[in-house]
């Protein structure tokens, strides 16, 4: 009888991290609820006719599905930034990190896909995350996170 050893894999596994844009319900929720009332009960200078309430009720449901969450995922070859149900999304290769920090952003670089003076913020949701030098430019990506310490040591493991 033949004993078989497998070797260890080299790669580390996946990371993930999801968080829930709660932000987007607290401030988009209430005016759609208020845009409601006021089409049911055909209140206002200028009421909205079902085309108008239609195309304002996709739209903030269309927002409510890109941006409801964000997913950052690290494997051995990319890290990858995406939004609600896929679209934004960001994707950037391991092997052009430079360097990675854990940052406090400042509250008013707000949530979202923002510029801010060194680079690209994507945030979903508080101030806390990784900045990302990359090799090939100046400015950086700030991802946020609710565990930028876990989020720094994955991205580190797959730097060479």
């Amino acid at each position: 009888m033949k004993l078989r050893v497998d070797a260890k894999p080299d790669s580390v596994k996946d990371y993930k991290e999801f968080q829930f844009g709660w932000i987007i319900f607290a401030v988009i929720l209430p005016i759609q609820l208020l845009i409601t009332y006021l089409f049911i009960n055909d209140l206002g200078d200028k009421p909205f006719g079902i085309l108008g309430f239609s195309l304002v009720t996709s739209f903030l449901i269309l927002t409510y599905f890109c941006f409801y969450g964000l997913t950052t995922t690290v494997s051995k070859e990319k890290i990858t930034i995406v939004y609600g149900i896929g679209f934004p999304r960001r994707t950037i290769n391991i092997n052009e990190v430079k360097s990675v920090e854990v940052v406090e952003s400042p509250w008013y670089y707000g949530w979202g896909i923002r510029f801010f003076p060194k680079g690209i913020l994507y945030n979903i949701t508080g101030t806390k995350g990784v900045e990302l030098q990359l090799t090939d430019r100046e400015d950086v990506i700030r991802i946020g996170s609710k565990e930028p310490f876990q989020l720094k040591l994955e991205i580190k493991k797959r730097i060479k």
